[in-house]
């Protein structure tokens, strides 16, 4: 097939950096190269020539359109291209390409450009659609200085025309190198500022400003220049539906919720289809607590799917984004199984959308639904990349999901060193769970054959506590500083609270198997443990739909006096491997600890709880009464989720769970719709056994784990 007859036409300056990508880009799809240069000091010139390119000497005058403009006179095919250094075709095809300039009807086209954003391209973008192919006319030409543009020279031809083609574009320019790099926010506002000087009513001008100012975050400047705009601009100028949805989040990010909700009603009802748009709105009307008309825009958005060939859009907006968000309102209406379903939606259109899959896993281990998130992993196995896994085996290891941490194990991304050493804990701790000696044998031949193995040192620790106590735990340690550092200030105030009856009354070894030597060697942080981020002294809630990231610290730093403080974060690593190693009794040690900071279950990560309702019922017996023992002191808002833990735990034992005043005004001041609810189940199972004779239904369940989540969450 001949090449297509296009004219390729471009403006550069200093850049080699992306030149060679754009013009291998466009090889087979252009019949000539044109490129303008505006004062090179690098090899871009070089680069040009070397693909056959006309090179021009171009001075610069501080107007784009003017030097575009110069090169469209140089082309001499039929249709143009227009592109800069920064972006490249992708994977154009010549016949759909051949099949566009065939048309008799379009006298241009609007090409979807994806605009990388951030730190790497290839994962969060925007998008929008420019004219940027169009005939070779001489009545077609670029207009404005800055953000020039084409289309409005077409829609002045008698009967002009720009339609659609779906032949995507690649920008790279906004990458933060980029930017950083050209300086372009200085750059564009000077030559806007400078048009205005001359055109001071221009409305194209007024929104490039606008727009300026609002990418830069400063709202309500950007919000004083785009919302007049309402009333001039054009409904067909290209960029009105953008215009819409900037001023209506300019007003909302500037503290003017009323004037933001009026114009996103006024845009919705404008753009029907506008998923951003929609999407926006309906954060609005989640930060006012209006959840019941956020989620009809959701599913509206939904409807419409993905739009980036229509209107600007940004990654996953119609499509996971909005899946994702839509699961989290359904969640705060309790519609539980509805959120599951847009989670999974999230998870098939973007296997690795991390923060999919923590709500995903989230809802199914809390609900009781491991087997459906063991055969959606399973689907998608192939698709999930290290850093998903990293996340989602521990926690697997956290909720004791054997089935599905196998349906893990067996993903083609995950680090060798890391299946082996899981497998050992699952053929052994989970499906063997009498055998913890074979574990522990397991584990240290690991670590002592391979240098890469020293954070098992904290199973071993964990293995050890489960068959001897916290003791025989200390006993195979040469130092302390041997272990993680907050792994060794948890096994030091274990070791202190075991040593005073008066703070410990549980007080039992019941539990305990009869000990196994375990080797101890020098230990790093585990990679695939987590605990809350930060230190705190009373644990916040974790931000939603994470589970915590580890902050165990180095080597170097992991000498600890014996007066250092015990933080959240040494406590809840400590308390996942002795749940992971099945050590109940130094587990519900863990849980008496005295110290400034409370120790709250329930800010343990989410998985984590689900992983309490597969110990022995023993286990659970003792630590609801360890619970009542310890209720006068939960009495702030945020430990109601710590009552609704209790009953669930106390529900999987036969119990009915305690109230005492002092739990029903916690749960009450909580001002949480979670709490509200299961104080009201609570209360209609009370009713339901003091008058089993009534007709008070006393059959039926309750997630309360998935309570405990809403609470945590600030869901009201």
């Amino acid at each position: 097939m001949d090449t297509p007859g296009i004219s390729l036409c471009m403006i550069v300056r200093n850049e080699a950096q992306h030149l060679e990508q754009c013009l291998l880009s466009v090889q087979g799809m252009v019949s000539e190269i044109i490129i303008a240069d505006t004062g090179s000091e690098d090899n871009s010139m070089a680069i040009a020539r070397r693909f056959g390119a006309r090179v021009v000497r171009l001075p610069w005058e501080h107007d784009f359109s003017k030097a575009r403009n110069h090169t469209l006179l140089l082309a001499s095919y039929g249709w143009i291209l227009v592109l800069d250094a920064d972006e490249a075709l992708a994977d154009w095809k010549a016949e759909e390409l051949e099949h566009l300039l065939e048309s008799e009807r379009a006298d241009g086209y609007f090409l979807p450009f994806i605009h990388y954003v951030g730190e790497d391209a290839g994962y969060e973008y925007t998008t929008d659609n420019v004219c940027r192919l169009f005939r070779n006319d001489s009545r077609i030409c670029f207009r404005g200085s800055i953000h020039e543009e084409v289309a409005s020279s077409i829609w002045s031809l008698p009967g002009g025309h720009i339609a659609y083609a779906r032949l995507t574009v690649h920008h790279y320019g906004y990458l933060d190198d980029e930017l950083q790099r050209k300086n372009k926010a200085s750059r564009n506002l000077e030559l806007i500022r400078a048009a205005l000087r001359l055109e001071p009513d221009s409305v194209p001008l007024r929104y490039a400003l606008g727009t300026e100012y609002y990418q830069q975050g400063q709202y309500q400047a950007a919000s004083d220049l785009l919302l007049p705009l309402l009333e001039e601009a054009q409904p067909d100028s290209g960029y009105t539906a953008d215009l819409y949805l900037k001023t209506a989040f300019a007003l909302q990010a500037g503290g003017r919720p009323e004037e933001a909700e009026a114009v996103y009603e006024a845009g919705s009802i404008r753009y029907a289809d506008f998923t951003d748009l929609l999407e926006s709105y309906a954060g609005l009307l989640m930060e006012q607590g209006q959840v019941w008309r956020a989620y009809p825009l959701l599913q509206q958005a939904l409807d419409s799917g993905d739009t980036a060939h229509k209107y600007p859009s940004s990654s996953g907006s119609g499509t996971y984004r909005t899946r994702l968000f839509a699961g989290r309102v359904c969640e705060r209406l309790f519609l539980y199984e509805e959120a599951l379903e847009h989670y999974r939606q999230a998870v098939a259109y973007s296997p690795d959308d991390l923060a999919a899959w923590e709500q995903l896993a989230a809802l199914c281990l809390l609900s009781g639904q491991a087997e459906q998130l063991t055969v959606f992993t399973r689907q998608l196995l192939p698709a999930l990349p290290r850093r998903v896994l990293s996340r989602l085996v521990p926690a697997a290891l956290n909720a004791r999901a054997a089935p599905w941490l196998a349906a893990l194990l067996a993903a083609p991304h995950l680090p060798e060193d890391i299946r082996q050493v899981h497998q050992v804990l699952l053929g052994t701790l989970f499906r063997d769970p009498e055998q913890p000696g074979a574990a522990s044998a397991a584990l240290a031949r690991m670590r002592g054959d391979s240098p890469d193995y020293p954070w098992v040192s904290g199973y071993l620790w964990a293995l050890s506590c489960r068959s001897g106590g916290i003791t025989a735990a200390g006993q195979g340690l040469g130092r302390l500083a041997e272990l993680p550092p907050g792994l060794a200030a948890a096994h030091r105030r274990l070791a202190q609270q075991q040593a005073c009856p008066a703070e410990h009354r549980a007080g039992s070894n019941r539990m305990q198997e009869r000990p196994v030597a375990s080797p101890y060697a020098e230990a790093s942080h585990s990679r695939l443990l987590q605990c809350p981020a930060e230190e705190q002294e009373d644990p916040s809630v974790p931000a939603e739909g994470s589970f915590p990231a580890p902050d165990i610290g180095s080597l170097a730093d992991s000498e600890h006096r014996s007066d250092a403080p015990l933080r959240s974060t040494d406590c809840s690593y400590a308390a996942q491997l002795l749940l992971q190693a099945g050590a109940w009794d130094t587990l519900l040690l863990l849980g008496r600890l005295t110290g400034a900071a409370r120790f709250l279950w329930s800010r343990l990560p989410l998985p984590l709880l689900r992983g309490l309702l597969d110990a022995p019922v023993s286990f659970r017996l003792q630590w609801c009464a360890n619970y009542i023992e310890q209720s006068q002191h939960y009495s702030l808002p945020g430990d109601a989720a710590e009552w609704l833990l209790y009953a669930a735990l106390a529900q999987s034992c036969g119990q009915l769970p305690q109230l005492t005043s002092a739990d029903e005004q916690t749960l009450l001041q909580s001002g949480s719709a979670a709490a509200i609810t299961g104080l009201s189940y609570h209360m209609l199972l009370l009713a339901a056994e003091v008058h089993p004779e009534s007709s008070i239904p006393a059959t039926g369940s309750i997630p309360w784990l998935l309570l405990v989540k809403s609470a945590l969450q600030g869901r009201g």
